[in-house]
Protein backbone atom coordinates (compact mmCIF):
# COMPACT_ATOMS: atom_id res chain seq x y z
CA UNK A 1 0.00 0.00 0.00
CA UNK A 2 1.80 3.06 -0.87
CA UNK A 3 1.62 6.56 1.31
CA UNK A 4 1.37 8.89 -1.66
CA UNK A 5 -1.28 10.25 -3.12
CA UNK A 6 -1.78 10.96 -6.62
CA UNK A 7 -2.36 15.19 -7.74
CA UNK A 8 -4.92 15.80 -10.37
CA UNK A 9 -4.86 19.05 -11.76
CA UNK A 10 -9.05 19.96 -13.07
CA UNK A 11 -10.18 23.01 -14.79
CA UNK A 12 -12.97 24.54 -12.25
CA UNK A 13 -15.69 25.54 -14.16
CA UNK A 14 -19.27 26.79 -12.67
CA UNK A 15 -23.17 26.76 -12.98
CA UNK A 16 -25.03 28.58 -11.09
CA UNK A 17 -23.08 28.79 -7.29
CA UNK A 18 -21.73 25.29 -7.94
CA UNK A 19 -17.99 24.29 -8.59
CA UNK A 20 -17.29 21.26 -11.36
CA UNK A 21 -13.61 20.13 -11.99
CA UNK A 22 -12.97 18.76 -15.59
CA UNK A 23 -9.57 16.89 -15.04
CA UNK A 24 -7.05 18.73 -17.16
CA UNK A 25 -5.93 15.65 -19.73
CA UNK A 26 -9.28 16.16 -21.25
CA UNK A 27 -8.99 20.03 -21.53
CA UNK A 28 -7.71 21.23 -25.16
CA UNK A 29 -8.33 24.71 -24.75
CA UNK A 30 -10.37 27.43 -23.34
CA UNK A 31 -12.40 29.67 -25.95
CA UNK A 32 -14.43 33.06 -25.38
CA UNK A 33 -17.43 32.51 -27.30
CA UNK A 34 -17.65 32.05 -30.87
CA UNK A 35 -20.27 31.92 -33.22
CA UNK A 36 -22.18 29.35 -32.88
CA UNK A 37 -23.65 27.55 -35.95
CA UNK A 38 -27.28 26.18 -35.32
CA UNK A 39 -27.51 22.48 -36.51
CA UNK A 40 -31.18 20.75 -37.06
CA UNK A 41 -32.24 17.48 -34.99
CA UNK A 42 -29.58 18.21 -32.13
CA UNK A 43 -30.74 17.00 -28.62
CA UNK A 44 -32.02 20.13 -26.77
CA UNK A 45 -28.66 20.77 -24.45
CA UNK A 46 -26.60 20.75 -28.03
CA UNK A 47 -26.89 24.58 -29.05
CA UNK A 48 -24.92 23.61 -32.75
CA UNK A 49 -20.66 24.21 -33.93
CA UNK A 50 -17.96 25.71 -34.08
CA UNK A 51 -15.20 25.75 -36.36
CA UNK A 52 -12.14 26.05 -34.36
CA UNK A 53 -8.38 25.19 -36.08
CA UNK A 54 -9.40 23.58 -38.58
CA UNK A 55 -11.96 21.38 -36.49
CA UNK A 56 -15.71 21.22 -36.57
CA UNK A 57 -17.00 20.73 -32.66
CA UNK A 58 -20.14 20.27 -31.66
CA UNK A 59 -21.08 22.87 -28.77
CA UNK A 60 -23.16 21.57 -25.91
CA UNK A 61 -24.60 23.88 -23.36
CA UNK A 62 -23.43 22.57 -20.02
CA UNK A 63 -26.37 24.16 -17.78
CA UNK A 64 -28.19 22.11 -19.83
CA UNK A 65 -26.41 18.96 -19.59
CA UNK A 66 -26.86 19.10 -16.00
CA UNK A 67 -30.31 20.04 -15.47
CA UNK A 68 -29.56 23.85 -14.41
CA UNK A 69 -31.00 24.79 -17.37
CA UNK A 70 -29.79 27.40 -20.32
CA UNK A 71 -26.76 29.75 -19.96
CA UNK A 72 -26.64 33.20 -20.19
CA UNK A 73 -24.24 34.68 -22.24
CA UNK A 74 -22.01 37.00 -19.90
CA UNK A 75 -18.65 38.48 -20.23
CA UNK A 76 -17.57 35.44 -18.36
CA UNK A 77 -18.85 33.04 -20.23
CA UNK A 78 -16.83 30.61 -21.87
CA UNK A 79 -16.50 27.48 -24.52
CA UNK A 80 -13.96 24.88 -22.24
CA UNK A 81 -12.70 22.50 -25.86
CA UNK A 82 -12.64 18.77 -24.30
CA UNK A 83 -10.57 15.70 -26.09
CA UNK A 84 -10.87 12.35 -26.02
CA UNK A 85 -8.91 10.54 -28.07
CA UNK A 86 -9.73 12.16 -31.58
CA UNK A 87 -12.64 13.32 -30.87
CA UNK A 88 -13.51 17.23 -29.36
CA UNK A 89 -16.34 18.48 -27.65
CA UNK A 90 -17.19 21.81 -26.54
CA UNK A 91 -19.19 22.93 -23.11
CA UNK A 92 -20.46 26.56 -22.90
CA UNK A 93 -19.65 27.38 -19.33
CA UNK A 94 -20.53 30.47 -16.91
CA UNK A 95 -17.06 30.67 -16.51
CA UNK A 96 -13.85 28.57 -16.36
CA UNK A 97 -12.54 30.13 -13.11
CA UNK A 98 -9.25 28.39 -11.79
CA UNK A 99 -6.86 25.57 -12.22
CA UNK A 100 -6.85 23.69 -9.26
CA UNK A 101 -4.54 20.58 -7.82
CA UNK A 102 -7.08 17.96 -6.23
CA UNK A 103 -5.68 14.91 -4.55
CA UNK A 104 -7.33 11.62 -5.76
CA UNK A 105 -7.97 10.34 -2.17
CA UNK A 106 -10.16 13.28 -1.77
CA UNK A 107 -11.95 12.47 -4.20
CA UNK A 108 -15.51 11.07 -2.47
CA UNK A 109 -17.85 9.26 -4.45
CA UNK A 110 -20.95 10.65 -5.04
CA UNK A 111 -22.44 7.89 -2.99
CA UNK A 112 -26.14 6.09 -3.28
CA UNK A 113 -28.15 8.96 -5.10
CA UNK A 114 -29.20 8.67 -8.56
CA UNK A 115 -29.63 11.65 -10.74
CA UNK A 116 -29.52 12.73 -14.45
CA UNK A 117 -26.29 13.94 -14.44
CA UNK A 118 -25.47 11.31 -11.82
CA UNK A 119 -23.49 9.41 -14.63
CA UNK A 120 -21.33 12.38 -15.65
CA UNK A 121 -19.80 12.31 -11.41
CA UNK A 122 -16.46 11.14 -10.74
CA UNK A 123 -16.90 12.40 -7.36
CA UNK A 124 -17.04 15.33 -5.20
CA UNK A 125 -14.16 16.81 -3.16
CA UNK A 126 -13.73 19.67 -0.49
CA UNK A 127 -11.57 22.46 -1.55
CA UNK A 128 -10.97 25.15 1.29
CA UNK A 129 -14.73 25.97 2.22
CA UNK A 130 -16.22 24.67 -0.84
CA UNK A 131 -16.84 21.92 -3.11
CA UNK A 132 -15.89 20.68 -6.32
CA UNK A 133 -17.99 18.15 -8.27
CA UNK A 134 -15.41 16.37 -10.54
CA UNK A 135 -16.64 15.15 -13.52
CA UNK A 136 -15.99 12.23 -15.75
CA UNK A 137 -15.31 13.36 -19.34
CA UNK A 138 -15.60 10.23 -20.89
CA UNK A 139 -19.02 9.72 -20.29
CA UNK A 140 -19.71 13.36 -22.05
CA UNK A 141 -18.01 11.87 -24.73
CA UNK A 142 -19.77 8.19 -24.51
CA UNK A 143 -23.19 9.91 -24.14
CA UNK A 144 -23.32 12.33 -27.20
CA UNK A 145 -25.05 10.70 -30.54
CA UNK A 146 -23.69 13.70 -32.41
Amino acid sequence: MSLSTQTLKNVVITAGVEQYGLPIEHVASIERVLDITPMPEMPSDVLGIIHLRGNVIPIIDFGQLIGKGKTEITDQTRIVILQNEENFLGLLTEAATDVIDIEEDSIQSPGSFRSREDSLIKGVSKQDLHLVIVLNCPVIFSNRNL
